[in-house]
């Protein structure tokens, strides 16, 4: 892929085009990377407002009728429910995978199957997310609808 960058002072506004043969996982990745670099949640963590990426968040959950955003060292409550996210950032790759989980499948490593039609998604960051079995569908849906063949699937042994 060939990439052209032009400085132009005189543009009323920045902007990206991409301009493809075919919608490959590597053009999708690179879309839904520049969607999630636009969106910015607030959140607290320790008394304090806290503003980060939502490309760093592993995976919202909820607890206790708090939502929380799971990043690689820390974690924020946010004041927005799991079904407000899911519908807003479904596209950019963060699909419920329990009643109390949505995940973004972008930091996912490795999917490995369990007993009882369940899969287990093992993070980048070491930790691990259960698919169960009624989340599974949609979860799989979206793995196809993006093209995403290249996630290692375990063998059961």
């Amino acid at each position: 892929m060939k990439i052209y960058e032009y400085e132009q002072p005189d543009l009323p506004e920045d902007y990206v085009d991409v301009y493809y043969r075919r919608k490959t996982r590597e053009i999708t990745e690179l879309l839904d990377d520049l969607k999630k670099h636009r969106q910015k949640l607030v959140g607290k963590a320790d008394g304090k407002e806290i503003f980060f990426s939502l490309q760093n968040v592993y995976y919202f959950e909820s607890v206790d009728k708090k939502t929380f955003a799971c990043l690689e060292q820390e974690v924020v409550q946010i004041s927005v429910s799991l079904q407000d996210l899911e519908h807003a950032y479904f596209e950019l790759g963060f699909v419920r995978v329990n009643k109390s989980t949505i995940i973004n499948v972008y930091k996912i490593d490795v999917l490995k199957p369990e007993l009882n039609m369940r899969v287990t998604a093992l993070l980048d960051n070491g930790e691990r997310i259960r698919i169960n079995r009624s989340y599974k569908k949609k979860f799989n849906l979206f793995l196809n609808s993006v093209n995403k063949g290249g996630f290692r699937i375990e063998n059961r042994e």
